[in-house]
């Protein structure tokens, strides 16, 4: 939060240095249902930065303003881009310029300048460590936008994910990445579906309206707009939130529709409304190893039983009555305690088990303990009694 105020923060003391020197900024979105006087009907000063969308509201971004008086250009509007910098990332930017070391500004601020009709932005960036201000105006640049929207349509559009930006998961912005499981493939102990919350978005029945406003979708399954993206039980899920698998067949039975997926080792399984298929809150509780082959894919068979929950719960053997707690605290502090209590680092040793559910996940190690991290961030080391 911090991070994001100081952003804020600097963002305000750019636009009054404009200010200073005679241009007429714009920060904040004009509010004609908050006039007062004082300022011209629209311009009231509120806390909230103009937003731009396009494509029915699915691609939007919020301009952190725009001004007249720009002393290179003082009869044009110019997009005000505020940013502030490490003097690493400062110094960069004052030898490469604003395009080549920071591609994404450049292609926010094409962006901005196609949709709101402008012809040149203003980028004003902070170096962090010593208050220098590094400044470059930009031309719209016709050709690039065109490129950034068609980008923007085809991934808003597609049923598939994004191609791999890079070549390793274990690449370090590959493990920041919040989709790292969806694009690499699910760990051992993650479920094949591995998303947080199931959601219409995800579904094969699911259409973006982009030739309206309100970032709405239409579910064609139904022939109804979808209003509260809440799943029901012809839920669907897009082939490529699974890449250890591929879609091999789509097919109806007396149930419903379903795919036949197949894994890299060639084993199938199915998913959708037919007999003896997993449904989309099935597989975000099963591993993909569970899927084929096993006593939950035989049980599904045989019993037509459905998944409640599926995952050798390594913490039901080590319940808290039978063990002793040797810790409890916040999860940020977990290696910490262990060695403290054990003096071995948590990180080198080798696991014996492990499970992952919504709530909490664990891990068993040599000598009977296991150590624990719930999802509202505390953390638990236990030991099993002799």
């Amino acid at each position: 939060y911090r991070l994001f105020e100081t952003g804020d923060r600097e963002e305000g003391r750019m636009a009054a240095n404009l200010r200073s020197i005679g241009c007429e900024v714009h920060d904040f979105v004009p509010s004609p249902e908050d006039y007062s006087g004082g300022y011209p009907r629209g311009l009231i000063r509120i806390e909230k930065q103009f937003e731009v969308s396009a494509l029915g509201g699915h691609f939007s971004g919020h301009m952190d303003g725009c001004a007249l008086g720009i002393p290179e250009a003082p009869k044009t509007w110019h997009v005000l881009e505020f940013k502030t910098h490490k003097a690493k990332s400062f110094k960069k930017l004052e030898k490469e310029g604003v395009q080549k070391s920071k591609p994404q500004h450049f292609s926010q601020m094409q962006i901005y300048m196609h949709l709101t009709k402008m012809t040149r932005a203003l980028y004003l960036a902070e170096n962090k460590d010593t208050d220098d201000l590094y400044s470059e105006r930009i031309k719209h640049d016709s050709g690039a936008c065109e490129t950034l929207m068609s980008k923007a349509e085809r991934i808003i559009t597609s049923n598939e994910p994004p191609k791999r930006a890079f070549s390793r998961r274990d690449y370090y912005e590959c493990k920041w990445c919040d989709a790292q499981s969806i694009c690499w493939g699910p760990e051992s102990s993650e479920p094949a579906l591995p998303i947080k919350t199931l959601s219409c978005r995800q579904c094969c029945h699911a259409t973006p309206d982009i030739h309206s406003e309100g970032a709405n979708w239409h579910c064609e399954k139904l022939g109804v707009p979808v209003k509260d993206l809440e799943p029901c039980e012809h839920h669907l899920c897009l082939p490529g939130l699974f890449s250890f698998a591929s879609p091999d067949d789509f097919r109806n039975d007396e149930r419903g529709e379903y795919i036949v997926f197949k894994n890299e080792d060639g084993a199938t399984w199915e998913h959708g409304e037919g007999f003896n298929c997993y449904s989309s809150e099935e597989l975000m509780k099963l591993r993909v190893k569970d899927l084929t082959g096993g006593i939950v894919a035989k049980t599904k068979e045989l019993f037509e039983a459905e998944v409640k929950q599926c995952e050798e719960d390594v913490l039901l053997r080590y319940p808290k009555e039978d063990c002793e707690t040797v810790w409890e605290g916040r999860e940020k502090n977990l290696s910490e305690a262990w060695r403290a209590a054990f003096n071995e680092d948590l990180m080198s040793l080798e696991m014996i088990n492990s499970s992952s559910f919504p709530d909490y996940k664990v891990a068993e190690l040599p000598g009977g303990r296991v150590a624990i991290v719930w999802c509202n961030g505390r953390a638990e080391i236990r030991k099993g009694k002799e």
